[in-house]
């Protein structure tokens, strides 16, 4: 089973910063122990970007279209991109996903892992939204855009920026693929 971690930003886009925290490298370093997770349970998997500028475009409507082609070309059965959030409201937190259609397999699979980052982190479950975010409206496979938590959140942002808190979320995310494919671990 192949699967595609795009790490949201990278490049000129570091993302939103929050508390000292920078979203790049949030997203960077729990796509990297995603990917190792995934790898040793037997998946084939693709990292969009492997440091904070490898590969990213400096157009950035070009850059997204180039994720999504990517996963496109390859093949891949699943397409998750990280990323963490931002509020102009500092009390906003949570985990939350968003897909390009509710009702799909790419709704099924948002809701297993943001369930899972929920039960096993205990992160306010925010659900699952629909969004025409262009990685997810260009892919062919499930595509699901994960955010992890608020960095305008000052508890949350020292989680996220937090070396265990970022394994211990891959290792949710991973739970929560493997609990939506079924794949043998």
């Amino acid at each position: 089973m192949k699967i595609f971690i795009d790490p949201g930003h990278g490049g000129p886009d570091p993302g939103a910063v929050g508390n000292g925290v920078t979203e790049e490298f949030v997203n960077l370093n729990v796509s990297l122990e995603l990917a190792r997770l995934l790898r040793d349970a037997g998946f084939d998997v693709r990292l969009y970007r492997t440091t904070s500028d490898d590969g990213v475009l400096e157009n950035k409507n070009a850059d997204l279209r180039n994720r999504a082609a990517q996963a496109n070309s390859w093949g891949a059965d699943y397409f998750i991109s990280i990323h963490t959030n931002s509020s102009e409201r500092p009390a906003a937190q949570g985990v939350e996903a968003y897909v390009y259609r509710l009702g799909t397999a790419s709704e099924r699979l948002a809701q297993s892992i943001v369930d899972s980052v929920s039960d096993e982190l205990g992160s306010i479950n925010r659900g699952v939204m629909q969004a025409n975010f262009a990685v997810l409206r260009r892919t062919n496979m499930p595509a699901v855009l994960v955010e992890l938590g608020y960095l305008t959140n000052a508890t949350e942002a020292l989680n996220l920026n937090s070396p265990a808190w970022q394994r211990a979320v891959a290792d949710a995310i991973f739970q929560g693929i493997v609990n939506y494919t079924g794949y043998p671990v």
